[in-house]
């Protein structure tokens, strides 16, 4: 934090899935996840996958056409050329994003620690954190969630040297819970650390395909001295609606993604076969997907963009869709109050302090527009309707 700033820390953490548990499915701005209908195609490619008895054991990289499609995916869309039949392992097929973290945790992290930053997303503090590892904390700072390039060099090199010596930045753009899209500039500046203090980068990119159409989505990976020390995490939870299908993948230089397949295989053993040859089959079948994904969302996010303004909430900029953060209206001193009023009208968000560890976000909210019309247009209704009483 910056020098002369006085921050109180949060004494007690909102529980996500406990909150999803207290409203009804019409009221529910909760989980961060997709719960709009899976895609027609994909479902009848799983339904044939599994009626042809494509139903065992695949290696624990994940199938080869599926790695295949994978790869070419990221060469469209990140500018990153991958091998993904390489004999020392580029890519990597895992149970979900979580998977990968994981394996990450596990390989590289035990010992030492990481670092992220506030707002975060809850599980990339707890997985070192569960691994024998440990999680360092650096805020953004202000309204537009501002990276401060000096703080991050000097906090780097001091925890370099800590007790549990720093190894890795993690860098989660588009952000959840914030939906920020970091800046070239910003990307650039971590990886000018990373590469000046020697540290691993651990690139969430999960939300790629959500960046608003005036924004620009970076890869870090891709920047000049990056990709040999970059492991870029990714998952088909969000933008292929099936995050109870457990499909994400890992891709980067050989040295380092090749390590991770020993802890992808003992933990997990293989991600579900048949839906990963199902996916394999559509991934790259249609050119306009993620167009057409970020479009719809573009409209998600300017309704409920307008109906949060009219009764008070602030609205981030984030340049992305997935999720609205957003400051509270004046008349609440606190999110979780404010979030508990809406609990007993059947609608809930997230609070701000459940991404962070100081006490600066009790004032804002996440609120999740992955839903069906119908779904998003009756939770913030109820929502309008219970704060404009």
């Amino acid at each position: 934090m910056k020098t002369g700033s006085t921050v109180s820390f949060a004494k007690a953490k909102p529980d996500i899935r406990k909150i999803t548990r207290l409203v009804p499915p019409h009221g529910n701005l909760v989980q961060g996840q997709s719960e709009l209908a899976i895609n027609p195609a994909l479902a009848d490619a799983a339904n044939g996958m599994i009626a042809a008895n494509v139903n065992h054991y695949s290696l624990a990289e994940g199938v080869d056409e599926l790695r295949r499609a994978v790869a070419e995916k990221i060469a469209r869309f990140n500018s990153i050329e991958i091998d993904p039949l390489a004999t020392s392992l580029e890519l990597l097929i895992t149970p979900g994003a979580t998977g990968a973290l994981v394996a990450i945790a596990r390989t590289y992290l035990a010992g030492g620690s990481a670092l992220v930053f506030e707002p975060y997303y809850p599980y990339h503090r707890r997985i070192p954190d569960e691994l024998d590892g440990h999680t360092e904390v650096l805020r953004l700072h202000g309204e537009n969630l501002e990276l401060d390039g000096d703080e991050l060099r000097k906090r780097c090199r001091d925890l370099k040297k800590g007790l549990y010596p720093l190894r890795a930045i993690v860098v989660c753009t588009p952000v959840n819970p914030t939906g920020k899209v970091f800046t070239k500039g910003e990307l650039e500046t971590i990886a000018s650390v990373c590469q000046e203090i020697d540290l691993l980068c651990i690139a969430d990119e999960v939300y790629e395909h959500y960046v608003q159409s005036d924004r620009t989505h970076v890869s870090i990976a891709a920047m000049a001295g990056m990709r040999e020390r970059t492991i870029t995490v990714n998952s088909f939870s969000k933008s292929w609606n099936i995050s109870g299908w457990r499909l994400g993948y890992v891709y980067g230089d050989s040295r380092l993604i090749a390590p991770l397949n020993n802890a992808n295989n003992v933990f997990y053993v293989c991600s579900p076969t048949p839906l990963q040859r199902a996916l394999a089959t559509v991934l790259m079948s249609d050119p306009g997907y993620y167009e057409h994904l970020r479009e719809r969302f573009d409209r998600k996010r300017s309704f409920a963009k307008e109906i949060l303004t009219s009764v008070g909430f602030q609205i981030y900029d984030s340049g992305s869709a997935f999720y609205i953060w957003a400051r509270i209206p004046e008349m609440f001193a606190d999110a979780m109050e404010l979030n508990d009023l809406l609990i007993k009208n059947g609608v809930a968000g997230v609070p701000g302090n459940a991404f962070a560890d100081t006490d600066v976000f009790n004032n804002h909210m996440r609120f999740c527009i992955a839903r069906e019309d119908d779904i998003l247009r009756s939770a913030l209704g109820t929502l309008q309707e219970t704060l404009s009483q």
